[in-house]
């Protein structure tokens, strides 16, 4: 997406506290319907000021579907929070560009993203919010992650987690190059046990620390995933 409709995803966090004003052929009945049809306006009307531009292989339509669902996402505090820590993390520690620091290299970074959402989901660590599939919650996660790495501002490393996670794929890497993930399994498995019963990471009910475990290991595959398509040997 280009920075008009990034900017526009920054506004859409205040999305649900202000109501659209109608656009040629609409009606205020209309746009006012419901707190959806407000947001349906809000993003027609974007578009057609100039605020915004429908992405590539989207239409209106469903560019206006996905206004819903990122203002769904913004009023659902558990999975915003979850899905701005993890981009913030994503932007710094797993950039869209290869070892050799020059070729940029998009699509790793891409699925990455994917595959930390997906296991996130299959977890049971967030929830969809309504009206809201786990490719606009994707696509969400993609425009965080872009206006993140755009900033260049002094900021703390947030990608620390991942180079956590990362230290046992190097660790755990046999001399053939591959990775021996018994080895990798067991290490963040000890690790979450150490979390929980030091009190440092407090569960909410319906999660346990296997749920955590499990999405600790499939993040390590998405960063390895990463790491063999961009070349490096580490983040």
């Amino acid at each position: 997406m280009n920075s008009k409709a990034i900017g526009w995803l920054l506004a859409c966090l205040c999305l649900f506290l202000a109501a659209s004003v109608p656009a040629q052929g609409q009606t205020t009945t209309t746009c006012t319907a419901s707190p959806d049809a407000a947001v349906r306006c809000f993003v027609r009307n974007a578009v057609y000021a100039g605020m915004a531009s429908v992405p590539a292989g989207m239409t209106l339509t469903q560019y206006k579907a996905y206004g819903v669902s990122v203002s769904n996402i913004v009023q659902n505090p558990p999975t915003l929070v979850f899905v701005l820590g993890m981009m913030g993390a994503v932007s710094d520690a797993l950039p869209g560009i290869n070892a050799d620091g020059g070729t940029p290299n998009a699509a790793a970074q891409d699925a990455a993203i994917s595959a930390i959402i997906d296991a996130a989901l299959n977890d049971g660590l967030i929830a969809l919010p309504a009206e809201t599939t786990a490719d606009q919650l994707k696509m969400f996660a993609h425009d965080v992650c872009g206006a993140m790495a755009a900033n260049a501002g002094v900021t703390i490393s947030p990608g620390a987690l991942l180079r956590f996670l990362d230290s046992y794929l190097v660790t755990a890497m046999a001399a053939d190059g591959t990775v021996v993930w018994p080895q990798v399994q067991a290490g963040i498995s000890s690790f979450v046990d150490g979390l929980v019963n030091s009190g440092l990471v407090n569960l909410p009910a319906g999660l346990t620390s296997d749920n955590v475990k499990s999405f600790g290991y499939d993040v390590a595959q998405a960063i390895q995933g990463y790491k063999d398509t961009t070349g490096r040997i580490q983040l």
